[in-house]
C-alpha cells in the first residue's frame, strides 16, 4: 500500500489527469440523472397541484395502444377532435345529477376582442362550480353565482394579467369592460400563479377571462362543450365515477365518441416517460466513465512498462505474483475512487447550483444514482486495472532486471 501511494504521488500530474476522466464521468452521471429527477418532480407536483382526483372528458375517441405486448404507448384510434364536438352542456347537467360526483363543470373556449385594449383574447366559458372542480385562488371578490350563470348575466372573473392591463392591477371589483361591444362587470380576479407547462388544463391563467356559460351565446343556440372535468370525492373513488360518468354518456350519446382520462393515468404516463429519459442520459453520461476507465488502463500500462526493473526486483526480494497483482490493483482502484469522489463532490455541487443559475432546469439529486455511480467507479478501477496487474505480475524477475 505504501508502495502504492508513493508512485501516485510521485506522478502527481498523471494521477490528477488520471482521475480527471473518472471524475468527468461520475459528475456527468450524477447531474444527467438530477436534471431529470428534477423535470419528473416538478411535473409530478405540478400535475398532483391539480388533484389527484380529477377526471377529464374529451370529445373525439382517443385510445391508448395495448396491441404490442404491455405497451401502452401509441395511438389505436384517434378522432380526438374539439372542432366537431359532440359534447354538451346537457352531459354537463346529466353528470351532476350523478350523487357519487363531487364537483363537475364543463368548458367553451372562444376567441373575443377586447374593445378596450383593441387586442383579441382568450375567454373561457364556464359555470359556477368550476372553482369546486379545480383549485381557482382568488385575490378580490368571488366567482360568479348560479343564478348570474342562469340569468346569462355578464360578469366575468378575470386573471392577475387581465386586471393589470386593464386595470393597472388595482381593486377592479365592479369595474367595466367590454368583450365583442358587451360590457361585463368585473366579479373577482384570480390570484396571480406560476405558468404550468403539464397536464390537460394546460394554460395561463393570469390572462383568463372566465365568462358564465351562457353568457356569450344567444338563449337556444349550441354550445359545444372541448373539456368536462370531474372531480371525485377521493382518489380512492376515481375508478367508480369514470364508471357512472362513462355509463351516462354513452347512455346519452348512443355509443363512444368520446375520451375520459383520469389524473393519475396522465401521471403514470408522464413517470415512465421521463423515467427513460433518465436513464438514457444516466447511460449516455457512464459512457465518459467508460472512457475514465480506458484513460486508468492506459496509463498504468505505462506505469508497468516504467517499473519493470523495480517489479524485477521486488520479485528477486521474494515478492510474489498476488503481491504485485495487489499492489497495481490498488494504485487503478485509488486512483478511480479518488475520481469517484471527486466527481460526486463536482456533480452534487453543479446540481445545487444549476437552478440558481437557470431557475428553469430543476434538478433532485438522486440518491441510487449517486450510490450506483460510486459503485460504478469502484468498478471501473478494478475491471480496467486487472490488466495492466496481471501483466505485472507475470513479468519474468530476469528479464525485468536486465531492461533498462
Amino acid at each position: 500500500m505504501r508502495s502504492s501511494g508513493r508512485n501516485l504521488l510521485r506522478n502527481k500530474l498523471r494521477s490528477f489527469l488520471t482521475t480527471l476522466g473518472v471524475a468527468i464521468g461520475v459528475s456527468s452521471v450524477i447531474l444527467l440523472t438530477s436534471i431529470g429527477e428534477g423535470v419528473k418532480s416538478q411535473i409530478t407536483s405540478q400535475v398532483e397541484s391539480l388533484g389527484a382526483n380529477l377526471i377529464y372528458i374529451m370529445p373525439g375517441l382517443f385510445e391508448m395502444n395495448h396491441a404490442r405486448g404491455e405497451s401502452k404507448l401509441g395511438i389505436r384510434s384517434g378522432q380526438f377532435s374539439v372542432a366537431n364536438s359532440t359534447l354538451t352542456y346537457g352531459d354537463v347537467l346529466a353528470l351532476k345529477e350523478k350523487k357519487s360526483i363531487y364537483a363537475v363543470t364543463g368548458l367553451y373556449n372562444s376567441i373575443s376582442r377586447l374593445d378596450d385594449l383593441g387586442i383579441l383574447v382568450s375567454t373561457t366559458s364556464v359555470d359556477e362550480d368550476l372553482p369546486r372542480a379545480v383549485k381557482l385562488e382568488l385575490a378580490q371578490g368571488r366567482f360568479f353565482s348560479r343564478a348570474e350563470r342562469q340569468a346569462q348575466a355578464r360578469v366575468a372573473v378575470i386573471g392577475h394579467q387581465a386586471n393589470k392591463e386593464l386595470f393597472g392591477g388595482g381593486r377592479s371589483l365592479g369595474k367595466a369592460f367590454s368583450l365583442d361591444g358587451h360590457t361585463y362587470t368585473v366579479r373577482g380576479v384570480l390570484r396571480y400563479r406560476k405558468v404550468q407547462n403539464s397536464g390537460p388544463m394546460v394554460d395561463d391563467q393570469n390572462i383568463k377571462f372566465y365568462l358564465p356559460i351562457f353568457a356569450t351565446k344567444s338563449p337556444g343556440e349550441k354550445i359545444s362543450i372541448v373539456q368536462i372535468i370531474i372531480k371525485a370525492a377521493s382518489s380512492q373513488d376515481v375508478v367508480p365515477v369514470e364508471q357512472s360518468a362513462r355509463a351516462v354518456l354513452q347512455r346519452r350519446h348512443r355509443g363512444v365518441d368520446f375520451t375520459i382520462l383520469k389524473q393519475q393515468d396522465m401521471l403514470e404516463t408522464i413517470n415512465r416517460i421521463i423515467g427513460m429519459l433518465t436513464k438514457a442520459l444516466g447511460g449516455i453520461a457512464a459512457i465518459s466513465l467508460l472512457v475514465g476507465g480506458i484513460g486508468i488502463m492506459n496509463i498504468m500500462l505505462v506505469s508497468v512498462t516504467e517499473r519493470t526493473q523495480e517489479i524485477g526486483v521486488r520479485k528477486a526480494i521474494g515478492a510474489t505474483r498476488h503481491d504485485l497483482l495487489l499492489q497495481f490493483l490498488i494504485e487503478s482502484t485509488a486512483l478511480s475512487v479518488l475520481g469517484g469522489l471527486t466527481g460526486l463532490t463536482v456533480g452534487i455541487g453543479f446540481s445545487r447550483l444549476l437552478p440558481r443559475i437557470v431557475p428553469d432546469i430543476p434538478t433532485a439529486i438522486s440518491l441510487p444514482a449517486v450510490i450506483l455511480a460510486i459503485l460504478s467507479a469502484l468498478i471501473v478501477g478494478v475491471f480496467f486495472g486487472v490488466y495492466p496487474a496481471a501483466k505485472a505480475a507475470r513479468l519474468d524477475p530476469i528479464e525485468s532486471l536486465r531492461s533498462e
